[in-house]
């Protein structure tokens, strides 16, 4: 599907454009009633999860997931599913909970509906990333992780060209362009 063609779901083609920044608002109460009905919709989605977990039938949630998902070209269903767990890390981090408790006890309500429980350890290990060092490694013929490439791509200190002498086979004249980094590495 291409970006508006989608029905409304937490947010509405309106929203959508203007997270993109495409959306030229006639005022800036207008971008303010945008953001707090976002944020908003954000809210009550939230809310909306324990009765999906609880009440919807797992028929259901097969029939979105193995359905629909399986059906999406390329890499949009695992950059639909990352991102969701991404901005559940970074909402987590807005709140006074941990993550890793979040997480854990997230994954046992869902073994539960199953009768059996489970025993989650996470590990995050942090360390800084600066495009100095993400080209050094690449220059040193060490691969980059997802988030690596991710962050090199969205840098203005690497353009995309420059990039791509790295990541390309020398025989492939293919060039980068503007997009979902995951899906220009499944491309190399």
């Amino acid at each position: 599907m291409t970006r508006g063609d989608r029905d409304r779901g937490l947010l509405s083609q309106a929203d959508r454009a203007y997270l993109r920044g495409e959306a030229d608002l006639a005022s800036l109460q207008s971008e303010r009633n945008a953001r707090a009905r976002i944020r908003n919709r954000i809210y009550h989605a939230m809310l909306d999860f324990e009765l999906l977990v609880e009440h919807l039938a797992d028929h259901d949630r097969e029939l979105v997931f193995e359905k629909r998902f399986g059906n999406m070209n390329g890499t949009d269903a695992f950059d639909a599913m990352v991102s969701a767990a991404a901005f559940l890390y970074l909402a987590t981090e807005d709140t006074d909970l941990e993550f890793e408790s979040v997480l854990a006890e997230g994954i046992n309500v869902a073994e539960a509906k199953r009768d059996r429980a489970a025993t989650v350890d996470l590990d995050v290990t942090f360390q800084s990333l600066t495009v100095g060092q993400l080209r050094h490694k690449l220059e040193q013929g060490e691969t980059l992780s997802l988030t690596e490439l991710a962050y090199l791509h969205q840098s203005d200190e690497v353009n995309m060209s420059d990039l791509a002498v790295y990541l390309s086979d020398p025989e492939d004249s293919e060039q980068i362009d503007n997009g979902r980094i995951q899906s220009k590495v499944t491309n190399f």
